[in-house]
C-alpha cells in the first residue's frame, strides 16, 4: 500500500493505492494520526488505487471517522473501485460514509459549493 498526502485549500487529500489489509492498516493509522494531530477538519480519502480492503482496513476508517468527528471534522471518500464499493455496500458502510464518484464531486461538497 502507498499513501500520498496533499493539501487543497485546507482539505487534506489522502490518495491511497494498493491493498488495505491487516498488514498495511498500521501505516494508514499513522497517516490518520498525522491528519488529526494537524487539526485538519476536512479530509478526502481518494481510493482510486485501492483494489482490496479487509476488515482491519475498514476498522481503521471507522476509527478515523470517529476521531475526526471529535474535532468537528468530516471525511469524504471518492473513486471507489466496483470491488471496494461492493465491500462498503455489503458492510453497510456506504450508509455511514459520504462517498462520491469523483474527487471533484467530493471537493465541491467539502467546500460547500
Amino acid at each position: 500500500m502507498q499513501i500520498k498526502l496533499k493539501d487543497s485549500d485546507g482539505v487534506a487529500i489522502c490518495c491511497i493505492s494498493g491493498e488495505v489489509t491487516i498488514d498495511t492498516a498500521p501505516e494508514l493509522k499513522k497517516t490518520f494520526k498525522k491528519i488529526i494531530d494537524n487539526k485538519t477538519h476536512k479530509v478526502l480519502l481518494d481510493f482510486r488505487g485501492v483494489n482490496y480492503i479487509d476488515s482491519s482496513g475498514l476498522a481503521s476508517l471507522i476509527d478515523f471517522s470517529r476521531n475526526l468527528k471529535i474535532i468537528q471534522g468530516m471525511v469524504f471518500m471518492s473513486e471507489l473501485s466496483p470491488k471496494v464499493s461492493s465491500i462498503f455496500s455489503i458492510t453497510k458502510l456506504d450508509k455511514i460514509f459520504r462517498i462520491f464518484d469523483t474527487e471533484e464531486e467530493a471537493l465541491k461538497n467539502l467546500y460547500g459549493r
